[in-house]
C-alpha cells in the first residue's frame, strides 16, 4: 500500500470516530431536551404552591378534629359527673319496713291446716302403736298354735293354769324369763372369761418360752 492510501484510511478512521461523537452528543441533547420539557410540563413554580395549599388543608383538618375531641371529652366528663352526683345522692342503706298482714280468713285456714295436720300425725303414731301391738298378739298366738300342736300335754297344763289363776301364771312367767336371761347373761359372760383366761394363759406360756429360750443363749 502506498502512503497515500494509509493517509486516506486514517482520514476516515477519524471521521468515523468524530461522526459516532456527534450522534452521541445529538443523542444526549435530545434527552436533555426532553426532560426540560417534562420539567417544564410539571410547573414547579405551581406545585409549590400546591403542596403549601395540602398542607394548609391538613393543619386545618387536624384543628377540627382536636376541637371535636374536646369537645366530646368535655362532654362525656360532664355526664360522668353527673353520674356521680345521682349516685352519691342514693344513700348507704335504704330503710325497708316489713308489713305482713293476715285477715281473718288466712288466720282460720292456717290454723285448719295446722289442726289437720296435728290431728294425722296422732292418728299416725296411734295407727303404728296399734299395728306393732297387732302384731306382737299375732305372734303370741302363733307360738301357743305351735305348742299346742308339738306338746298337747303342756299347751292344755298352761290353759288350764291360766283359767285357774291368770294373774299368778303371768307373773310367774315374767319372773322365769327373767330368771333364765339372768342366766344367759351370766353363762355368756362366764364364757367370754374362760376364753380371755385362756388367751391370757396361752400369752404367758409363750412368755415363760421366750424368757428360758433367752436365758438358754446367755449361757
Amino acid at each position: 500500500m502506498n502512503k497515500k492510501n494509509i493517509k486516506d484510511m486514517e482520514t476516515n478512521e477519524e471521521n468515523n470516530v468524530q461522526q459516532e461523537i456527534i450522534d452521541s452528543m445529538a443523542k444526549k441533547v435530545t434527552t436533555l431536551e426532553k426532560r426540560q420539557s417534562k420539567i417544564e410540563e410539571l410547573d414547579l413554580a405551581a406545585l409549590q404552591s400546591k403542596v403549601n395549599e395540602l398542607e394548609t388543608k391538613v393543619t386545618e383538618t387536624a384543628e377540627m378534629r382536636t376541637l371535636e375531641n374536646t369537645k366530646q371529652l368535655e362532654r362525656f366528663d360532664k355526664q360522668l359527673n353527673g353520674f356521680d352526683e345521682k349516685i352519691n345522692a342514693i344513700p348507704k342503706e335504704i330503710p325497708v319496713k316489713y308489713n305482713v298482714q293476715f285477715d281473718t280468713k288466712s288466720k282460720f285456714v292456717i290454723r285448719t291446716i295446722l289442726g289437720l295436720g296435728l290431728a294425722v300425725a296422732v292418728m299416725l303414731a296411734i295407727s303404728i302403736s296399734l299395728w306393732i301391738e297387732n302384731s306382737r298378739r299375732v305372734d303370741e298366738t302363733n307360738k301357743f298354735l305351735i305348742l299346742r300342736g308339738f306338746y298337747p300335754d303342756v299347751a292344755k297344763y298352761l290353759d288350764s293354769a291360766y283359767t285357774a289363776n291368770a294373774d299368778f301364771c303371768i307373773k310367774k312367767a315374767k319372773a322365769n324369763i327373767d330368771e333364765q336371761q339372768t342366766m344367759s347373761e351370766a353363762a355368756f359372760e362366764a364364757k367370754q372369761a374362760a376364753e380371755e383366761s385362756k388367751l391370757a394363759n396361752d400369752k404367758l406360756k409363750k412368755l415363760k418360752g421366750k424368757a428360758t429360750v433367752t436365758k438358754k443363749r446367755a449361757k
